[in-house]
């Protein structure tokens, strides 16, 4: 029996197809996010995050930042009865996405 390693984060930026030149660097990775997070679920074509209101301007400049660098997937905040981020990709980038936020259980 084999055992896989967890991805690099060189792994994660290549499937998600990543142009990190095109982050601004000011704006908050997911590091700045995972004390906020509520909850993380995963449908067939989205990873979805639940966060609480403080989080919300941190999140919008974290989704403006995303959609410049990783354009090819779907970055959408969505407000309801809980703040949450849609995340829409193929079935192996979400699994590329959820290894990122890998200490909250999914």
């Amino acid at each position: 029996m084999s055992e896989r390693s967890a991805p690099t984060q060189r792994d994660v930026i290549e499937v998600l197809d990543c142009d990190l030149e095109a982050r601004p660097t000011e704006a908050p990775g997911i590091d700045a996010l995972l004390p906020h997070v509520r909850g993380v679920s995963k449908t067939d074509r989205a990873l979805l995050v639940d966060f609480d209101e403080q989080a919300a301007q941190a999140l919008e400049a974290f989704v403006e930042a995303e959609r410049l660098c990783c354009s090819g997937l779907g970055w959408e905040i969505e407000r309801g009865p809980a703040l949450t981020l849609r995340i829409t990709a193929n079935e192996v980038q979400l699994e590329a996405i959820k290894s990122l936020w890998n200490n909250k259980p999914i």
